[in-house]
């Protein structure tokens, strides 16, 4: 909930969470910086399935829509903040509308654009290497900490202060990783946005369009670095998603089709058994029967 400022008469519009469950993220009126601290979870953000670990970062904002699907202990915590609390010209409705006359204004709206801005290269979430793990997760604790301590009436600038460099540092991390993705050959980029999305409705053309080529040259390029087609991939590493589902959950064959991109568990099962030389139910029965 809200922090009364103890120093001054005001209901400060932050949060803080130690133990973060998920169950109500994304906060409604709220930009959130989730820091995953231990484990692994499987989430459903806007719709796509996302596998994050430890150590890793997500930061949403009301628009965005989560669900923590499984979890192997994990553990987060998180800081809510109303923009404003950042700088007072920052309303949602200022945000949305993205218009600004101060340059220190628009500064501070372009950290925004972390919790606000999503496309191929940034979905939110972003793993981070240790050495940034250790300073964020040292910021967050200080930000924790001041939330509920309040050391002394500059307790709000010393939260503004932490939060904005732990936000400068996840905008450099982004800069780097869209960089890198720039240097990376048009196969290079289809094989991560496969591994990625690959629950998603992904066409011939979505490939296309993300490696900005013609179906032509980029089934040339995919058979000269790994061997089949575009789509070949997709649906062999949808199989290979599905084995290690077969192989460690139960789950039925229709929630595995969904769970790796196949709409239909018809289709599903005639892929598999087209790749695998056995039907999902055999290749389950299999593996169990090896462990028995």
């Amino acid at each position: 909930m809200p922090q009364a400022d103890r120093y001054r008469e005001r209901v400060v519009p932050i949060e803080f969470e130690y133990h973060e469950t998920f169950e109500r993220q994304p906060l409604e009126d709220r930009m959130t910086i989730i820091l995953i601290t231990n484990g692994l979870g499987h989430f459903v953000l806007n719709g796509s399935p996302v596998i994050l670990k430890s150590p890793s970062v997500m930061l949403l904002s009301p628009k965005d829509q989560l669900a923590l699907e499984k979890e192997e202990k994990l553990t987060a915590k998180s800081f809510s903040f109303s923009p404003v609390f950042v700088n007072s010209a920052l309303s949602f409705e200022a945000l949305y509308g993205s218009k600004f006359s101060q340059i220190e204004d628009q500064h501070d709206r372009n950290m925004m654009n972390l919790f606000l801005c999503r496309d191929n290269s940034y979905k939110g979430y972003v793993n981070l290497p240790v050495g940034n793990y250790l300073r964020i997760g040292e910021w967050m604790s200080v930000i924790g900490t001041e939330t509920f301590a309040q050391s002394d009436s500059k307790w709000t600038c010393r939260i503004r202060r932490y939060l904005l460099q732990s936000l400068y540092l996840i905008d450099d991390l982004i800069d780097d990783m869209v960089r890198n993705s720039a240097n990376k050959s048009m196969v290079d980029l289809c094989l991560e946005y496969i591994q990625v999305n690959y629950a998603d409705d992904i066409s011939q053309q979505t490939l296309c369009d993300l490696a900005h080529t013609n179906r032509t040259t980029l089934n040339r390029k995919f058979k000269e670095q790994v061997g089949m087609t575009s789509i070949g991939y997709l649906i062999h590493y949808r199989i290979k998603i599905a084995c290690e589902a077969l192989s460690h959950t139960n789950l039925t064959l229709e929630e595995i089709a969904d769970a790796t991109g196949f709409r239909y568990v018809s289709y599903f099962i005639r892929q598999f058994s087209k790749k695998m030389g056995m039907s999902p139910t055999d290749y389950r029965e299999r593996i169990w029967k090896t462990r028995a």
